[in-house]
């Protein structure tokens, strides 16, 4: 998996919450005109732009950052002026997203409203709500311009109390975690939840093509408790092809893994990577003069009321 982005996100977040922005000046349905203004702008920029200049005039971007953009020239590359690198410009809106989402999220309305009804689905922002709908993922795909398609990802519960988030100092001092600390990477697919002896608990399924041929799915079981979220199950596999890896059956509450070894991941492995010491495989390689064996993995996982168990391997 990839290095977590959701540290980052979470301090913005906190100083956003400690500012009052959960009783935000601008009114629900505004914040998502705007954040719906935004991504549409957004799917029009390529992260191949560094070259390519766009009058600040024409850039849609508020006139609040066209001001500070010209009242701070020398901080930046890429911008002049009165004008502005397409790159830069993708980085701009971007920042607009992610905060316009993290200020919808602490509005007083947030939990009245279906926001995947509301949000603008042009491609580049998923999102992916619990059944039960208290476990919220945001992910905005960040365009760097590599076969790394990563995603900024935010999380959302809607059982923590958002003035007792830690503020960036304590989780810098390490006074604090964050209580999303376990939900790192590129975001998420699909969020579902489970009834179980110890509270409701929640699977979530990931994918990510980390490059042209490196394909990984992952899944994850949750639970909420003392005010963070725990891991009870974690497994993920990379493989060079996009056809094979993880899948999640809500019915029967049963995980598949299929795939055939490669240089990605060589040997054949159902462990839960939450309960085990052993390091994943994600991205190992191999010597070049060695091929490896290919071998056809198998793996079922089905749950028994509390975690997910291994019942068949091969």
């Amino acid at each position: 998996m990839r290095i977590n982005k959701q540290i980052g996100l979470t301090f913005a977040f906190s100083i956003l919450t400690s500012c009052g922005f959960g009783q935000s000046l601008e009114s629900f349905d505004k914040l998502v005109s705007k954040t719906n203004e935004f991504l549409i702008q957004y799917h029009k920029l390529s992260p191949f732009g560094s070259e390519n200049f766009i009058s600040l005039k024409e850039s849609h971007l508020p006139k609040k950052n066209i001001k500070y953009i010209k009242t701070h020239l020398e901080k930046y590359d890429g911008y002049s002026k009165d004008s502005i690198s397409e790159f830069n410009l993708l980085l701009e809106f971007q920042d607009l997203i992610m905060g316009n989402i993290e200020r919808i999220i602490s509005h007083n309305k947030f939990e009245e409203n279906n926001i995947k009804e509301l949000i603008t689905d042009e491609g580049d922002l998923s999102i992916a709500v619990s059944d039960d709908n208290k476990l919220y993922n945001f992910s905005l795909a960040e365009k760097i311009g590599g076969t790394y398609r990563s995603h900024i990802s935010i999380m959302y519960y809607t059982e923590i109390n958002q003035d007792s988030l830690p503020t960036s100092k304590e989780i810098e001092k390490r006074v604090k975690i964050s209580p999303y600390t376990v939900f790192e990477g590129d975001g998420f697919n699909e969020i579902y939840s489970i009834k179980t002896e110890e509270g409701t608990k929640y699977i979530l399924t990931g994918y990510v093509r980390g490059c042209s041929y490196c394909f990984e799915t992952n899944i994850m079981l949750v639970k909420f408790k003392d005010g963070i979220f725990e891991q009870d199950f974690v497994y993920s596999i990379s493989s060079r092809s996009w056809e094979e890896g993880v899948s999640y059956d809500s019915k029967s509450k049963t995980i598949t893994v299929d795939y055939i070894t490669d240089d990605l991941t060589t040997d054949c492995d159902c462990s839960n990577y939450a309960k085990s010491d052993e390091e994943q495989n994600d991205y190992n390689t191999t010597n070049e003069e060695t091929k490896p064996i290919k071998k056809r993995c198998h793996c079922t996982f089905e749950f028994n009321g509390l975690n997910f168990e291994l019942t068949k391997e091969r």
